[in-house]
């Protein structure tokens, strides 16, 4: 249990106490109740296979019993001139004590393949374990950028809103001195009642962002509120690099190679029983069933067993045998073939993302200087209305589609980390 808790620590990102991130990622680690029970799976696995190494080590029975007769056996005889006499030929009441060993000679290989096939499924179940770890840091990181965004989007709902009201501001001011028509109030009123909408709607999303985080990361509350924003850091990856790191690295695969592996040693060990067995016994016995004698005995024997015929039973194992080593087969080139989609899907998504943020960019800072030129010339009554609220509108969408790029950035990275099974960049995000 120890090495697992060791794999816990080794999966984290080096920097565990710098970040909040990774501090959120140990509390999910600690409380998820995946985790816990892939824990008891290995422990099971565990005792199965040390279960499988004990056939090894002699077998002892000790026993006593206890013996009472209604009637037992007697002999009768004479002798000329005596009156008859007679014996019995058991106690009515004896006790049985006896100690038996047997140890296996030679089973055919029986114990030899239980004992591998033992160990690949707790291999199986460890690096299971380490596919639902990864998964469990995944959820955290898709579930914190989650957060991030929707924090974000109420950050610029707010800014939208601040700037609707500055501008429903300037326009009222101009319509009660008579400069501007009733129709931009009107048209500046509607644009602000709007930037409320948005920012009630972005505070609802952040709620549900926010209890989704504490669910997963399984706590009432969060041990911090979140304070990090989304941030880009652009890296160089190679598809064709990621995909040998994932055939390599990703414990989902290994685990179905071990599967395969084990599968292969259920096939052998099915094929033993059509071998002789050959078993050592030892055993003492003493018991005080016979009259006036204390009766003890010691044996030594060498057992030596053939099957001949079991109703098929023994081909029909190993027919079945042989059809789960194909299903491990089939199951092994199947969790490749998925593994090789979730990393392409996930570079895809990171390239696309990568891309979104930078034309986001530009069009935010592209939407700054036309929200200030619309707001200048508005104010020299060379521009109208409409050209404010639609530089807001512009804006607010600008930088909506640059938090939204930002998040779906990280998440890919997190996911597309995730697909190969490995950490891609050290330190915090």
């Amino acid at each position: 249990m120890r090495a697992l808790v060791l794999v816990l620590l080794i999966l984290l990102p080096a920097k565990l106490k710098a970040g909040e991130l990774q501090k959120l990622i140990a509390v999910a680690l600690k409380n998820s109740k995946e985790i816990q029970k892939s824990k008891i799976d290995y422990k099971i696995s565990d005792l199965l296979y040390r279960e499988a190494v004990s056939s090894y080590f002699p077998k002892v029975d000790l026993f006593y019993r206890k013996t009472n007769l209604t009637e037992v056996p007697s002999y009768s005889f004479g002798l000329p001139g005596l009156p008859p006499a007679s014996f019995s030929l058991f106690n009515r009441s004896y006790y049985h004590f006896g100690v038996n060993l047997s140890q296996p000679l030679f089973t055919g290989g029986e114990i030899t393949y239980s004992v591998k096939l033992r160990e690949k499924e707790k291999k199986a179940t460890y690096y299971l374990f380490k596919e639902t770890v990864n998964r469990v840091v995944f959820t955290v990181k898709k579930d914190y950028f989650n957060l991030l965004k929707a924090r974000a989007a109420v950050d610029t709902a707010k800014a939208y809103y601040a700037a609707a009201k500055k501008h429903y501001e300037d326009v009222k001011a101009f319509f009660d001195e008579g400069i501007v028509p009733r129709r931009d109030l009107l048209e500046a009123e509607v644009k602000l009642r709007d930037a409320e909408e948005k920012v009630a709607s972005a505070k609802s999303l952040y709620t549900v962002a926010l209890e989704k985080l504490k669910t997963d990361v399984g706590v009432p509350e969060l041990p911090f509120k979140p304070k990090a924003h989304l941030t880009y850091r652009p890296v160089k990856l190679s598809l064709d690099s990621l995909l040998k790191t994932a055939y390599s690295c990703r414990p989902l695969i290994w685990y179905a190679s071990m599967v395969k592996k084990a599968a292969a040693e259920g096939v052998k060990l099915s094929a033993s029983a059509f071998s002789p067995k050959l078993l050592l016994n030892l055993g003492y016995q003493k018991t005080d069933q016979y009259p006036g004698d204390t009766y003890s005995s010691t044996t030594v024997s060498v057992t030596l067993s053939f099957p001949l015929f079991e109703r098929g039973r023994r081909f029909l194992r190993l027919e079945k045998a042989r059809e789960e080593r194909r299903k491990a087969e089939v199951s092994l080139k199947d969790v490749k073939e998925k593994v090789r989609l979730q990393v392409i899907s996930a570079y895809t998504k990171l390239k696309s993302a990568a891309a979104r943020i930078k034309t986001a960019r530009a069009q935010v800072k592209e939407a700054k200087e036309l929200l200030r030129d619309s707001e200048e010339r508005y104010r020299e009554h060379v521009g109208t209305s409409t050209e404010v609220v639609d530089a807001l509108a512009y804006l607010y969408s600008a930088r909506s589609a640059l938090n939204a790029a930002l998040a779906d950035y990280n998440i890919a990275l997190s996911e597309l980390e995730f697909a190969v099974g490995k950490p891609l960049l050290r330190g915090e995000r």
